[in-house]
């Protein structure tokens, strides 16, 4: 193998490699043996085939995988020789070749960079600290009761008003005739939920108990069904029922009611979650202060590739948010967002270099179980279909080490937030709530979100509905063609 060098600057290589004919004859005869054990031709045995003949019949099929093999073996010799490190998978050009003579081709890469050492006695990080009151637990009581309303009955002849439940029965006619799913008794909803198509709901506005009243609709063009699409719809509704909704007293029973045994051990839950969230809100913020230093006091060169590569996966994902109605970019430009997007493609690749080399430099390994959990988390994302996750992963270990990246990438920030120093600030859950991003950056590209959106003791006790309500709820969805699927 003859390799010479034609370009050598900053990050960029390329060489120019040329194979000898014997070497790639001797690999063809190889590879045309190993078949010849398993083909059948009259008048030879099986592996006793003459090459010429195998030659002959065979050679061109199995040339290209000969001269894959070929461009791979050299590419590596090439780079280990050198020991050079590709950024991203080399380009294969080949400038000529000749059936029985020798191969050119060029290896074009960008390496990775050598990254500088981090000195982390020189890093000090401004730090929130915050202490759950009563007053916080209270407030997070109250959101809890407003998201969990009992219901009352309104007044003797109150009208309905949106945000009240109202009991009714009703039947569906289209030119006349009742379709099915269009009839329900004793159905309860709730006037402003958007439940059923638009306008049903607004012409119960004003309703009394004992009403009947006559709701005309037209069923959107793209409704999921066919017999009712486009058509319009008249309603007979009965209004048998009104409530109205009142916060829910947050008590024993409160307690009891969301499966807890007593008012403080629900009390001692809100605190736990309260812990939590801020905990991962005082994280991100130390992140992000973390990341903005590193990416301003560290610089190396970036191999173009792995950013041009960064920025079409964030284009991509911009399009398709904007596709689906997404208006957060509205008022910009395509190049001002252009110019916006590759800034923070520069600044993942960057710190996803700059991290995985600290993890590297430092021996930070990543078991079996955090890449289980890994993919045990990718596969909740999707109902149902665990299993399929699952199964892929152990059919593409390929797909599974890119799972390594975001791990180590904590993994080593945990590292660095163990060696550096901190200011610590003591504030409020409102001032932590107050800020205005929320710059959870993964590889340092900016996502811009509120921080309010850690709402206390959400996901740990957060129930707005009964179980029959949402049994009732359900069941209307699947035999109600005027409720929105």
């Amino acid at each position: 193998m003859q390799v010479t060098e034609l370009e050598n600057s900053g990050l960029k290589r390329n060489y120019k490699v040329t194979v000898g004919a014997p070497e790639i004859n001797a690999q063809m005869e190889t590879e045309l043996k190993a078949a010849g054990e398993n083909i059948r031709i009259p008048g030879f045995r099986p592996g006793n085939i003459p090459m010429k003949i195998l030659q002959q019949r065979f050679g061109k099929s199995v040339q290209g995988d000969v001269l894959k093999q070929v461009i791979n073996k050299a590419t590596t010799d090439l780079v280990n020789e050198r020991k050079l490190r590709p950024a991203l998978t080399p380009q294969i050009n080949i400038e000529d070749y000749q059936d029985g003579g020798a191969l050119v081709f060029t290896v074009n890469f960008e390496t990775f960079p050598e990254t500088p050492e981090v000195n982390f006695d020189k890093i000090t990080i401004n730090r929130s600290v915050f202490e759950i009151t009563e007053k916080d637990i209270a407030e997070a009581e109250e959101r809890i009761a407003e998201r969990s309303p009992k219901l009352a009955p309104a007044k003797d002849g109150a009208k309905a008003e949106s945000g009240n439940v109202l009991t009714i029965d009703f039947k569906g006619m289209i030119d006349g005739v009742a379709f099915q799913g269009g009839t329900a008794e004793g159905f309860k909803l709730e006037l402003g939920s958007g439940q059923f198509i638009e306008g049903f709901e607004d012409q119960l506005i004003g309703a009394k108990v004992g009403d009947d009243r006559i709701v005309k609709v037209t069923f959107p063009k793209d409704y999921p069904g066919a017999e009712v699409a486009g058509k319009e719809a008249s309603f007979g509704v009965k209004v048998h029922a009104i409530e109205v909704k009142q916060p829910g007293k947050i008590d024993e029973e409160f307690a009891k009611d969301r499966g807890f045994d007593s008012l403080e051990k629900l009390r001692e839950a809100i605190k736990t979650q309260l812990v939590r969230e801020y905990d991962q809100v005082v994280r991100n913020q130390v992140k992000k202060d973390l990341f903005d230093v590193l990416e301003e006091e560290y610089n190396f060169d970036l191999p173009q590739g792995m950013v041009d590569m960064e920025f079409q996966s964030i284009w991509e994902r911009l399009k398709e948010a904007q596709a689906q109605g997404d208006e957060s970019v509205a008022g910009k430009s395509e190049d001002d967002l252009k110019t916006e997007y590759q800034k923070i493609a520069r600044r993942r690749v960057k710190l996803g270099l700059l991290l995985a080399e600290i993890g590297n430099r430092n021996k930070i390994q990543i078991s079996r179980e955090e890449l289980t959990r890994a993919m045990m988390q990718q596969a909740s994302q999707y109902p149902g279909q665990e299993k399929k996750v699952m199964e892929f992963y152990r059919n593409n270990p390929d797909r599974v080490e890119e799972l390594r990246g975001p791990i180590l990438e904590e993994k080593s920030v945990d590292f660095i937030l163990d060696k550096i120093k901190f200011n610590d600030k003591k504030v409020t859950l409102e001032e932590l709530n107050g800020d205005d991003e929320d710059e959870n950056e993964g590889s340092g590209g900016k996502n811009k979100k509120s921080a309010k959106a850690a709402k206390p003791a959400k996901k740990a006790l957060e129930s707005a509905e009964t179980e029959d309500d949402s049994e009732k709820k359900s069941a209307a969805k699947k035999k109600v063609p005027s409720t929105k699927e």
